[in-house]
């Protein structure tokens, strides 16, 4: 096989879609990403031709396999298509300097050990630091009671927050195409210790066993959704102690509450914001076409359409041969035709 183009795009609506799986991959690689690109590169390995490298005497017109050193090239084409993001400095706790060498006669590449090391030792502490306190701020917000700082509106309704609201159980927010579920299990709960049901229109998290001082397994949630979801592309997981499901909706639509039953929402005061990239291409083009016209409006000048005319590029597209625009005039004499 010859090497193909090693760059590509994609449209954000199918990326969306691939995210799912993606997504459920890494939660069953357990948050290590060595294992996920084991299991990705193992599949290319038996189910693909990406490790196959043709025989000498076939080496010209092959279609199977790549040429050596071929399949390395596309790997790191792929991998330098999105650049590097560089984190902010973090602010953290550090670790105690690495102790003076006692030996005077010490090599300098000794020190230099010791100072790498230190370095390491930091930088491991600040990463369990930052997710320790991160931890505890998913665990406290799961923890605290959930209707405690919850206000309302002059109608009963609660005021959202992250586009939720929040029962008894557990908290939920929203986007206009997903809705995501926060409780909290029992401390020390793994994902092995949950039975989770996700359907069309129902959901429930339960303990498989009952805790110490409990005669029956604990229910974390259940009930029935204010709408459908796609199960398919719904994902839960642990993070912090807390249990979080992501549900995909059916329709993009805003929900009132999460489960049937449960306090409602002003789906008024939501913020329907979005940004203009997560919508399709087409639909992209479209607004970038309005707010341009909208802006040449407002400053006298003239829209889109005229400027391509004037440029002879006609803004409606050719139809095929023998279907003609029919606009009011052609109605009217098609009707007055009819009536003679």
């Amino acid at each position: 096989m010859s090497l193909p183009t090693p760059t590509i795009t994609m449209d954000p609506a199918i990326m969306k879609e691939m995210d799912g799986p993606l997504v459920e991959l890494a939660q069953r690689s357990g948050g290590d990403l060595r294992k996920l690109l084991y299991a990705f590169f193992s599949f290319l390995h038996r189910r693909t031709d990406f490790y196959c490298v043709p025989h000498d005497e076939d080496a010209k017109g092959h279609r199977l396999g790549f040429n050596e050193g071929d399949a390395e090239k596309l790997l790191l084409a792929a991998f330098r298509q999105f650049p590097l993001r560089k984190m902010p400095k973090q602010k953290g706790p550090r670790a105690d300097p690495p102790g003076q060498a006692s030996n005077a006669a010490s090599s300098s590449a000794k020190a230099d050990d010791v100072q790498q090391e230190g370095k390491e030792t930091k930088s491991t502490a600040e990463k369990d630091a930052k997710k320790e306190i991160a931890d505890k701020d998913i665990r406290k917000a799961v923890s605290e009671d959930p209707m405690e700082s919850t206000r309302f509106t002059d109608e009963g309704k609660q005021v959202p927050v992250g586009n939720g609201g929040a029962t008894e159980n557990f908290r939920w927010t929203q986007t206009i195409e997903e809705v995501t579920l926060l409780a909290a299990p029992p401390d020390g709960t793994r994902g092995k210790d949950l039975a989770v049901s996700i359907k069309r229109n129902a959901v429930s998290v339960k303990m498989k066993k009952a805790v110490d001082g409990e005669d029956e397994p604990r229910t974390i949630l259940e009930g029935n959704l204010t709408d459908k979801i796609q199960p398919d592309e719904s994902t839960w997981s642990i993070e912090g102690g807390a249990m979080m499901l992501v549900l995909q909706k059916a329709r993009k639509t805003w929900w009132e509450s999460a489960l049937e039953g449960d306090p409602k929402i002003d789906t008024t005061l939501v913020d329907s914001r979005r940004r203009i990239d997560e919508y399709d291409g087409s639909t992209q083009g479209a607004i970038r076409r309005i707010l341009f016209d909208q802006r040449q409006e407002r400053l006298g000048k003239k829209s889109s359409d005229k400027i391509m005319r004037e440029e002879g590029i006609n803004p409606i597209p050719p139809l095929p041969d023998g279907v003609e625009y029919i606009d009011k005039d052609t109605l009217d004499n098609a009707d007055k035709l009819s009536e003679a």
